[in-house]
């Protein structure tokens, strides 16, 4: 059966050397954590296409890989902010 992540804990998992912040952010940022929630779906996404046969699954990997990256690079400008309130 497969094990549930939430948006916090999947961040989490990528950028262990800043749960603190991640966890404040997550906390008291909205905008981050709609970010976190798309980077949660994102990596749910890419793992489905990851282990899809289907003709279209290179180039949804692709897709997402890309989407993902961008999204990581969204996360650490919050993370790098600092007073972690990035506004896009």
């Amino acid at each position: 059966m497969p094990v549930i992540q939430t948006a916090l804990s999947v961040v989490l998992e990528r950028f262990p050397d800043h749960g603190g912040k991640v966890k404040r952010l997550f906390r008291e940022n909205e905008s981050f954590r709609t970010a976190s929630e798309d980077y949660r779906k994102c990596v749910e996404a890419l793992q489905h296409w990851n282990e899809s046969g289907l003709d279209e699954a290179p180039a949804r990997q692709e897709e997402y890989a890309t989407l993902l990256r961008d999204l990581e690079a969204e996360i650490l400008e919050y993370l790098n902010e600092p007073g972690g309130n990035h506004v896009l």
